[in-house]
């Protein structure tokens, strides 16, 4: 076979023309040609239909829910005639020379969505910048695909239709007049048996792996391919990743604001991630209970907690979670945790949106290593999703030392770390290692200069100065327009301050709160931070409610839909009050301790009440308990910015924090 034999390049033009007027609305017009070219091994074409015109005025910004059903739209279709020889090709557009909106507009506010004709998905919504790069200009693409021969030698005809859709971003700023107009062009050339599909989704992380394992020069094994399940098992013929963070430094993912890790490949191309850390320290659930759930009615806390507080901080997670997947949460008898290693039947399979790794998912982290050594191990105790033994109502954790441990009571607080099924069509960009992780397309970009801080999401990183101390931020969320925000050093260089001295509410009896943390963060800690940045700064409102173990009962949330409202705890005594700084709440986003430090063992303030005469503490291995408000522990501050505060520089990782001013 001649690969060089074949170089097709069809020019089909659509011109797509963006016209912004004063009053911000659009006005669409489009040309089309039909091409086609012959080739020597068949032919293929791209066909505009002539059913549209395309031509829409008054046309809105759109909400990416509307474009696509009401987004302006060409239909075409793709022929392709193949003999012998395999066929690539690729689809993409092209910005034309008489476009005058800026790259950037270009990149930001252009929306694109493929379907075929009868609107089923090829490639879901995306920004323009999110697109491909084309092979052979500096277009987008929009598709690509090979077309096999016939196994017995005869002529192949192959048609594929397409509608695309194109909108302006719901937020596009612009009220003056830009042009925004490209032509759609295919690309096609004949390829031997070992050309492989552009990466795309999986398809990166496969090459990827395969790369990295043929470059090992050592023993070192980065995964681990279950093959030997029964032919209904979850597991069947899984790429887990297993080893230390030496051999596995291939499957880190940076998604809406945290960092992952990739643990699984499923045959159908979806992937399971779990985050790197710890993001929270609470109850699995009340007492006896060690089920994830079983109906609407009975979650338990650690369910509501993953899919409705930490689910909503994740961005465009519909696009990207895929929601059919199982979680497997079938009880593990294993007596010791060297047993986790049996894999488990699957008599308790749950649908939810975000989960928990199972133990048997975790034994294969550290298959290919050992329990303290795996690529896993954070030194903190986190929760698994299945129960030990459903009689006693206890759930598995990992220890410290990165053991399997059973026989965990549901109403201790132990760390969290959320994970999630990725659709096998996500897609991604970077090489996975911890230094440039993967970053999903489509996920939030960049914040860029002078967009205001309250647009971006929960778990980025902003960085201030205290006096002549560098400090690091993490976004916690947004509250009535202000970003709140939590420290990323412990304060007063990790001294221990009592949490009060007479009870357990911040901020009570603050004239003789003389050494406690209330007193230093609201007076030395603050003003040092207004000395330097001024008014940037804003009070805001904390929510002080008693917590027994049911993080909800430090504040109020309505009831979702389907779920009764009697297993949703609101004590409302001293429920809220107003501080400059403040700690974060049982159950807030990153209420946990930092990075192990064996050096620094001692437990880490929250702001409520355990009981009417104790306080909320996180121990250096990442469980809580509470303590009397009187020991001294080290403390997070956490602040409020206020809502007119912009981004001056940074891209919002932890290597790249955000400055940020007015």
């Amino acid at each position: 076979m001649n690969s060089k034999k074949i170089l097709i390049i069809v020019v089909s033009i659509f011109s797509f023309l963006v016209l912004i007027f004063g009053t911000s609305y659009a006005y669409f017009i489009y040309n089309k040609d039909i091409g086609e070219v012959s080739v020597e091994t068949g032919n293929i074409a791209i066909n505009f239909s002539d059913s549209n015109n395309m031509t829409i005025t008054n046309l809105l910004p759109m909400t990416d829910s509307y474009g696509k059903i009401n987004g302006t739209y060409i239909d075409f279709t793709v022929d392709g005639t193949v003999d012998t020889d395999r066929i690539y090709y690729e689809v993409y557009i092209v910005p034309k020379n008489t476009t005058t909106m800026s790259t950037d507009n270009i990149n930001n506010y252009i929306k694109t969505y493929l379907t075929d004709q009868n609107d089923v998905v090829i490639k879901g919504v995306k920004l323009y910048k999110d697109l491909r790069d084309s092979t052979k200009s500096n277009g987008k693409i929009i598709y690509q695909t090979i077309i096999e021969p016939n196994n017995n030698g005869t002529v192949k005809n192959e048609s594929k239709d397409f509608r695309l859709r194109l909108w302006l971003k719901d937020d596009y700023p612009t009220t003056s007049s830009e042009v925004f107009n490209f032509n759609i062009y295919l690309y096609a050339i004949n390829v031997d048996e070992n050309f492989e599909l552009p990466p795309d989704g999986t398809g990166l992380v496969r090459k990827a792996i395969t790369a990295k394992i043929n470059a090992q020069t050592n023993a070192c094994n980065p995964i681990w391919v279950d093959d030997n399940g029964t032919a209904n098992d979850e597991s069947d013929d899984v790429t887990y990743f297993s080893g230390t963070n030496d051999c596995v430094d291939m499957n880190y993912v940076w998604y809406s604001g945290k960092l992952w890790r990739i643990t699984a490949i499923y045959p159908d191309g979806s992937m399971k991630m779990v985050t790197e850390n710890n993001i929270t320290s609470i109850a699995f659930n009340g007492s006896g209970n060690a089920r994830f759930y079983t109906d609407a009615n009975t979650t338990s806390f650690m369910y509501q907690w993953l899919n409705e507080d930490f689910y909503s901080t994740l961005y465009n997670a519909s696009e990207f979670i895929d929601a059919t997947k199982l979680w497997n949460a079938t009880n593990s008898n294993a007596t010791s945790y060297t047993a986790i290693s049996t894999k488990l039947l699957e008599t308790n399979m749950l649908s939810a949106n975000v989960g928990l790794l199972n133990s048997y998912e975790y034994y294969n982290a550290y298959r290919n290593a050992n329990e303290s050594t795996n690529y896993l191990n954070i030194s903190y105790d986190w929760w698994l999703l299945n129960p030990y033994k459903l009689s006693n109502g206890n759930v598995w954790i990992v220890n410290n030392d990165g053991y399997g441990e059973n026989g965990l009571d549901t109403r201790n607080a132990y760390g969290v770390r959320p994970s999630i099924y990725l659709k096998s069509e996500v897609e991604f960009v970077g090489s996975g290692t911890a230094s440039n992780p993967y970053k999903i397309l489509g996920d939030k970009g960049v914040g860029r200069i002078n967009d205001l801080l309250n647009t971006r999401i929960s778990g980025e990183y902003v960085k201030l100065k205290n006096g002549n101390d560098e400090q690091l931020y993490r976004i916690i969320g947004i509250e009535n327009n202000k970003t709140k925000i939590i420290s990323m050093d412990y304060a007063d260089n990790i001294s221990t301050h009592k949490f009060a001295t007479n009870d357990n509410i911040w901020g009570s009896g603050t004239t003789t709160n003389s050494g406690t943390w209330y007193m230093y963060l609201n007076d030395t800690y603050y003003n040092g931070l207004v000395n330097t940045y001024g008014n940037l700064f804003d009070n805001g409102i904390y929510y002080l409610g008693i917590v027994f173990n049911n993080y909800k009962s430090s504040v109020c949330h309505n009831p979702p839909v389907g779920q009764s409202a009697n297993i949703w705890e609101c004590n409302k005594t001293n429920q809220t009050g107003t501080f400059n700084v403040g700690l974060p709440r049982f159950g807030e986003m990153f209420a946990t301790r930092l990075s192990y430090d064996s050096t620094n063992s001692i437990s880490m303030w929250l702001i409520n009440g355990g009981t009417n005469s104790s306080v909320w503490a996180i121990h250096y291995i990442g469980n809580g308990t509470w303590v009397a408000s009187s020991n001294e522990y080290i403390a997070r501050p956490t602040l409020h910015l206020k809502s007119t505060v912009k981004i001056l520089s940074g891209s919002g990782t932890e290597n790249d924090p955000y400055v940020v001013g007015l």
